[in-house]
Formats: structure tokens, C-alpha cells, sequence
């Protein structure tokens, strides 16, 4: 999927007429001021080849403009508050002392007073107070990939499970008071293709797939809103999971033609051919030469254009509006359409651009709340420590 993101982008074409913009973040120096950055990201860079590894860092900002940055599967969650002060770093930890939470997962919400992890790959999730005390487990059956509290006791998930002979995605909201889910919506990727039998791959084909997944979900004016690059539709529920409306985006999705398929593909083919000489392990080659032969073998194949869908990520902006990113984590090329939910349809177009930072444009990483915007953000021409907690106002 990261492929799509960094070579697909998205030709956001409207059906009507709307304004687009460049949107200046400018930072605001009063944010977090006299904060010891290199004390609070000093895990930044690994330890082991000295590359950053701070895109695994993780943001959420709460009603109250506190904010939170967890870090990694490390026990150690940063808490700031409103004006971006550092307040304390929380280990999470059981009343019985002998009992240690396992493979700790990123905090998405609070319910009520209890911040909330993500569920780890056992299905754990985590409630715990301002001291980082445990005082409550959930459990649920599949794999999540991002959670969001809708009141003190609900709680929505995008995940996913092995399904017969598929990978089923889907989009749930559990009680947290009950232990009961309502699964909103799904898709389904088949993982049962033979390609001894099929002998070919098509790149576009894969990825098409992948994007199915890709659930997106945000809250708008106290309503759950869920969409899916694949369909283009976007689903409005109430709290308790009852739909309210499904409304299908207003500007064309991404058309990718014979052309375009075929140079993905060759790109494709020279990535393979360029990991050959890496490939120390002999047992490995004769994997790689025949799947460089699917591959290959794949480009006759390539018949007819393809629907690659109508953006990549979503998130919630300002003003009662969802940003529908086509390539958000590249550099320059972050172009948006601005979705107004009580409108209905897209209102403008535009960027975002930032003299001081290098802007990394991710669920994870950007947060948009109470007319700022948040970013853990990489200093540009920084002397130690890049990374900072940043509040935006827009220019």
C-alpha cells in the first residue's frame, strides 16, 4: 500500500467548479516553548544504523488541547498540555505488580478519564489514569489499525481478519461497557490466488486490492463518518452504529490507463532486478527471478484501464470538513479535496506548505483540532534534536 501512496498520486479532478488553495502552516513559537526536545524524542534515531525512526511516533490531541505522543511499542507515553508544555512521561503498569502489560500499542482516545491503546496483536486493549494504572482490559477477536473514541463508552475500529479464504477488513463499533461490536462495513481481498496456475502478476491488480482495506474514518460534528478509496462513498452513523446517510464523492475517481499500468509494472520489474545483487541468501534467488517472470509475464495482460480509486487517506479538518488526501506523504504533493460533511460535497482543493518543517502529512503524525493543526514535525536546518511537538495556524 506504501507503494501506492509514494507513485500513484491522484488526479483530483472536480465535477463542479471549486476554489483551490495553498494553505501556509506557520508554527506557533508560544507551543511548547522551553520544552527539552532532545530529552522527550530521544528515540528518535535507532540505535542501530543511526536512521530516523520517528514516522513510528504517534499524536492524538484531546478535547481539552492536551495532547499525547506514544512512542513506539516502548511503555512510555508523553503528556502535554494545552499551550504544548511538557507535563510527565506515563509508564502503564497492573496493580499486580507481577502482571506486565504485552507489546504495547500506541494510545488513540480517552473514554471519559481513561486514556485507551490500541489493541496489540493479541487483541489486548488498555485502559489506564493519569498515573499510567491499569484499571481495565478489553479484548477483541481480529487485528486493529486505528480506534476512535465516540463517547465515554463506544469506541470505533478499523480492523481486520482472516476470513476462509479472503482477508476481510472492516469497520466496527464496540461497547466498551457490554464487550458487544456491530460491524458497520466490510470488504473482502482474496488470498487464494495461484499464480502456478495463473503464471503472472499484475502490479495495479495488487494494489487495487490492498486499497480495499483501507478503511478511513473520522468524527464530524458528533457523527461517526467512514469512506473507502475504493467505492467513494461516504457513510455517515450515529454513535451507536445506525446509518444515517451514504453519499457518493463529487469529483472523479483516478483512472489509470494501459499505459500508465505497463510503466508501474516496469518499475516494478527494475526494483526486483536492482534487490538481485543484494540477495545473499542463494535459496532466495530462484524466488526472485521467478516472480521478476510473473512480473513479466504479467505485462500482456494489461488490457483494459483501471479504477484506482478516489484518494488515499482521510482526516478530519477543521470547520466540520474531511480532508480526502491523493498523496499526503510525499513532499510538495499533499493535494486535498475539503469535504464539508453538512454540505455534502467538496467546497475546495488545496495543499499544505511549510517554510520552517518538513511536513510528514500522516494519520499518526497530524492532527487538526479547534482551528490549529498539530504535527510531530521535523525542524528544517536544525542543529540535535529535529523532531518537535508543533502547533500550525493557518496562513
Amino acid at each position: 500500500m506504501k507503494k501506492l501512496l509514494f507513485i500513484v498520486i491522484l488526479v483530483l479532478a472536480s465535477y463542479h467548479q471549486i476554489d483551490a488553495q495553498t494553505i501556509t502552516l506557520v508554527p506557533d513559537e508560544t507551543y511548547g516553548k522551553g520544552n527539552d526536545w532532545d530529552k522527550i524524542f530521544d528515540t528518535y534515531y535507532d540505535t542501530l544504523d543511526g536512521r530516523p525512526n520517528g514516522l513510528r511516533k504517534k499524536l492524538v490531541v484531546f478535547d481539552d488541547g492536551k495532547a499525547m505522543v506514544s512512542h513506539a511499542n516502548k511503555n512510555r507515553y508523553s503528556l502535554f498540555d494545552a499551550n504544548g508544555k511538557f507535563l510527565k512521561d506515563i509508564a502503564i503498569y497492573f496493580a499486580d505488580k507481577g502482571k506486565k502489560p504485552r507489546n504495547l500499542q500506541p494510545v488513540d482516545g480517552k473514554l471519559g478519564n481513561l486514556y485507551f491503546t490500541e489493541a496489540n496483536n493479541m487483541g489486548d486493549i488498555y485502559l489506564f489514569d493519569d498515573n499510567g494504572l491499569i484499571t481495565k482490559e478489553l479484548k477483541i477477536k481480529y487485528l486493529a489499525k486505528e480506534m476512535l473514541a465516540l463517547d465515554d463508552h463506544h469506541i470505533a475500529i478499523i480492523g481486520g481478519a482472516s476470513w476462509g479464504k479472503k482477508w476481510r477488513s472492516l469497520v466496527s463499533i464496540l461497547d466498551t461497557k457490554t464487550g458487544k461490536e456491530k460491524t458497520l462495513c466490510d470488504a473482502f481481498e482474496d488470498m487464494s490466488a495461484d499464480l502456478k496456475n495463473k503464471n503472472y502478476f499484475i502490479y495495479t491488480e495488487s494494489l487495487r486490492e490492498d486499497m480495499k482495506g483501507e478503511w478511513q474514518m473520522a468524527i464530524v460534528d458528533g457523527k461517526l463518518i467512514v469512506s473507502n478509496p475504493i467505492d467513494g462513498l461516504v457513510r455517515t452513523y450515529d454513535f451507536n452504529g445506525n446509518k444515517i446517510s451514504e453519499k457518493p464523492l463529487d469529483w472523479a475517481p483516478q483512472i489509470l490507463s494501459v499505459e500508465e499500468q505497463i510503466a508501474l509494472q516496469n518499475a516494478r520489474i527494475q526494483d526486483l532486478k536492482d534487490e538481485l545483487p543484494r540477495v545473499t541468501d542463494e535459496r532466495m534467488l530462484p524466488k526472485y527471478n521467478e516472480w521478476i517472470s510473473y512480473c513479466e509475464n504479467g505485462i500482456q495482460h494489461i488490457k483494459e484501464p483501471v479504477n484506482m480509486g478516489w484518494f488515499t487517506m482521510a482526516i478530519k479538518g477543521n470547520d466540520g470538513q474531511i480532508l480526502f488526501f491523493g498523496d499526503a506523504e510525499t513532499a510538495g504533493e499533499n493535494t486535498f479535496h475539503a469535504y464539508s460533511v453538512s454540505k455534502g460535497q467538496s467546497v475546495s482543493t488545496g495543499s499544505f506548505q511549510c517554510e520552517d518543517y518538513d511536513l510528514a502529512l500522516t494519520k499518526k503524525r497530524f492532527v487538526c483540532h479547534g482551528g490549529y493543526y498539530y504535527g510531530v514535525q521535523v525542524l528544517k536546518d536544525c542543529e540535535g534534536m529535529p523532531l518537535r511537538l508543533v502547533r500550525f495556524r493557518a496562513k
